[in-house]
């Protein structure tokens, strides 16, 4: 994959991997990530089943709330200043989608992200987000290797080429090794992934970017990155991500993940 920033239109980027994978599926049927039912790689069943998230939701965060216009929930307002201009996620990361998401992180289905980008693509709609350009949160040089790929770069792609945005792989990278974030507390992980991100000011300054992730958890590797952006000239930068963990500090504050959640 090109280091180049890609221009759109470029929707024949993904025809032409549906039309690859539509081959190999002659051979090797698919199963959907997220039932395991044959004939389809994300069922419409499983994505008729996710928990989407919609209003009303903190202006910034984008976590679920219980009432509307609020620009900043509880959790936000006791944090420090953000220099993201706001997350949105899909939908909770439970249930089908987390399974499909595991399944592209750790079982090597990268067909999945393809499958997956056209729900990125209807919530970056639904919540008017910009254009901008896009990029994913990189991972270590020595956690790429491990993996062979980068599946915020995979969605990534999926989602600029169906969005028909520019999409910049090399504008952002990880300058130091970072421990996984998986048992770490929100403050644990602000203080993991500070300075952790450098960006390509040549590429990003004046931009507005679009920052992709598959699961948003406390939102400070999104806020790690942004920093970095913000820091080689970006003008905005905004967080999308599949997922959106279920928060037990927001619920503490009162929020309500579920009670805001619909499905489609």
């Amino acid at each position: 994959m090109s280091g180049a920033s890609r221009s759109a239109p470029a929707s024949w980027r993904y025809g032409l991997r549906q039309a690859a994978w539509a081959g190999i599926d002659l051979i090797f049927p698919p199963q959907c990530g997220g039932c395991g039912r044959e004939g389809q790689r994300f069922c419409a069943r499983c994505a008729a089943s996710l928990e989407y998230i919609s209003h009303p939701i903190c202006g910034h965060c984008g976590y679920p709330v219980r009432q509307p216009g609020v620009t900043r929930c509880a959790v936000c307002r006791v944090l420090p200043p953000s220099p993201l201009a706001g997350i949105r996620s899909a939908a909770l990361f439970a249930g089908p989608l987390q399974r499909a998401l595991h399944r592209l992180k750790y079982r090597r289905d990268v067909s999945l992200a393809d499958a997956l980008a056209p729900i990125m693509v209807t919530t970056w709609r639904e919540h008017n987000l910009p254009a901008g350009m896009v990029m994913p949160v990189p991972l270590s040089a020595g956690r790429l290797r491990e993996r062979g790929y980068n599946q915020a770069g995979l969605l990534a792609r999926g989602f600029a080429d169906l969005a028909r945005l520019p999409y910049a792989d090399r504008a952002l990278r990880r300058v130091r090794h970072t421990e996984s974030q998986v048992h770490l507390s929100a403050v644990a992980r602000r203080e993991n992934v500070a300075s952790a991100f450098a960006a390509d000011g040549r590429r990003v300054r004046g931009q507005i970017v679009i920052l992709v992730d598959d699961v948003c958890t406390t939102g400070a590797t999104l806020a790690a990155c942004a920093e970095a952006l913000r820091a080689a000239g970006a003008s905005q930068v905004w967080g999308l991500t599949l997922g959106r963990a279920i928060s037990p500090a927001h619920h503490a504050a009162g929020s309500g993940a579920r009670a805001a959640s619909h499905r489609r």
